[in-house]
């Protein structure tokens, strides 16, 4: 037989099966009731309730509930009273966030929405989770619903079931009926279009707000509605820095200045729209100038502040853009001649406080061989303006044993190469060349060498001279 549980009243202490009231977070039985709350006028309404006799304040249970939702703010006149609790009432959507936590029957997860589901066969109180085990995703619709197997053994949501294709209300095309009210397609350019009205609404000037939405509706052409409405919040704080710094669509000089080439590349759609629409036409070696500038100014920036190191590399620096000036170098020439004289300045003294040695020259050339050129003008900087007596050395013997031997990581790495073909057998004549006969030549210039067959092994005759090479 199944055993009612008890509860205690607050005010006299007794064990009793309901509690007939609560008030401020006190629990009454009846006796308790009929004795502490007596029929009086309410305060606030002017009605007559029964009111705790004890507090002259206290209002009308009708009065004590119409306020607004204690956690969403919802009016009292718009919504369901689910919960009264010690803040003040609370509405059905909210009132599980004031429930104590329980265990579910199905997985003993503690959860505030526990709920009987009767499809289950069972009186079970489950969490969210338990109650939805047997939902999945429709094949048809990709809605998250509970699930019917077919006879071919897709598994759809009862609607896709039932009525399979509809027609969309918006564009007449065929769409799962599990869909709702439109088709994707159709759904993701309502939202991406929603999304363009609330951005123009951001943008203070008439032709920016008509540029964006002009944007918006070639964005959606070009990438298809799916994407536009998930990047065209993204691209929003580009127009909305153009509309307060041009209030107007500028010309691609400003664009650069304004944004840098590193700016631009964030925002590779708009810069197509503006120039395949708006006709902005781009300046790839200002793009390139500019690129090459910020990677100076990174390897300025790199040295430790105020050292001496910093001063040094600073007025390299100078000299290199003077040089850029007069048209004797590039860019590009003069940011790998900086990189290395910031390697060896670094590599030299961390700190910075001291110049390079030869020693520190010859040790950073041992390990990197191929900046003897570019650090080059670096030492004769040095030794103009600083009066040391440094020589760029590199070891022609090491350089050569360290070229051997990435040879021949490369000819194992091909000799295990599955796809032997005409352009593998190409690649592996010219390395054997250079690794066993110290001849560098290209592909093309092999192509126009005498190459034969000869035993277990390729001949290849240059300028009169054979060489013999093995063959896998």
């Amino acid at each position: 037989m199944k055993q009612h549980q008890t509860v205690d009243c607050d005010e006299c202490g007794r064990d009793v099966s309901k509690l007939w009231r609560r008030h401020k977070g006190h629990g009454y039985c009846s006796t308790c009731y009929a004795r502490v709350f007596k029929r009086r006028m309410c305060p606030r309404c002017g009605e007559l309730a029964r009111l705790p006799k004890n507090d002259p304040d206290a209002v009308c249970r009708q009065c004590d509930v119409d306020k607004p939702c204690a956690r969403c703010g919802k009016a009292s006149s718009d919504y369901n009273i689910g919960k009264v609790t010690p803040y003040g009432p609370v509405c059905s959507a909210c009132a599980p966030y004031f429930k104590e936590p329980e265990p579910c029957e199905a997985c003993g997860k503690a959860s505030q929405r526990l709920t009987r589901v009767t499809r289950m066969g069972h009186d079970h109180r489950l969490c969210p989770s338990c109650a939805t085990a047997d939902h999945g995703t429709c094949s048809a619709c990709r809605r998250h619903r509970l699930l019917v197997m077919t006879s071919s053994g897709d598994a759809l949501c009862k609607a896709c079931y039932e009525q399979g294709e509809i027609a969309c209300p918006s564009c007449g095309h065929p769409m799962p009926a599990g869909r709702g009210d439109v088709c994707e397609p159709c759904y993701w350019t309502r939202t991406c279009r929603k999304r363009i009205s609330i951005g123009q609404a951001g943008l203070t000037t008439k032709a920016l707000r008509e540029a964006f939405g002009k944007f918006g509706e070639w964005l959606i052409r070009t990438t298809g509605p799916h994407k536009a409405a998930l990047k065209i919040n993204h691209f929003f704080s580009f127009f909305l820095e153009i509309d307060q710094a041009w209030s107007r669509i500028p010309s691609y000089s400003e664009l650069l200045h304004h944004f840098g080439a590193e700016g631009l590349r964030r925002v590779r759609l708009p810069m197509r729209w503006l120039h395949e629409e708006q006709g902005v036409e781009p300046d790839h070696q200002a793009k390139k100038i500019d690129s090459e500038k910020r990677r100076i100014q990174a390897c300025l920036s790199s040295m430790p502040s105020a050292s001496l190191s910093d001063q040094v590399l600073q007025a390299y620096w100078l000299q290199l853009e003077t040089r850029i000036e007069a048209g004797k170098t590039s860019h590009t020439s003069a940011r790998l001649a900086l990189r290395a004289a910031a390697a060896l300045l670094l590599a030299t003294d961390r700190e910075g406080q001291r110049l390079p040695q030869q020693g520190d020259v010859d040790n950073y050339l041992q390990a990197v061989p191929g900046q003897a050129a570019s650090v080059t003008g670096f030492t004769n900087f040095l030794n103009r303006q600083h009066a040391t007596t440094l020589a760029p050395r590199v070891d022609e013997k090491r350089v050569r044993k360290r070229r051997k031997e990435k040879l021949a990581r490369s000819m194992m790495k091909m000799a295990k190469c599955a796809d032997q073909g005409e352009d593998w057998r190409e690649q592996w004549i010219v390395t054997a060349m250079e690794y066993f006969h110290d001849k560098k030549l290209s592909k093309k210039a092999l192509r126009r060498q005498t190459i034969e067959l000869s035993g277990d092994g390729v001949q290849v005759t240059m300028n009169g001279v054979s060489y013999w090479l093995p063959a896998l």
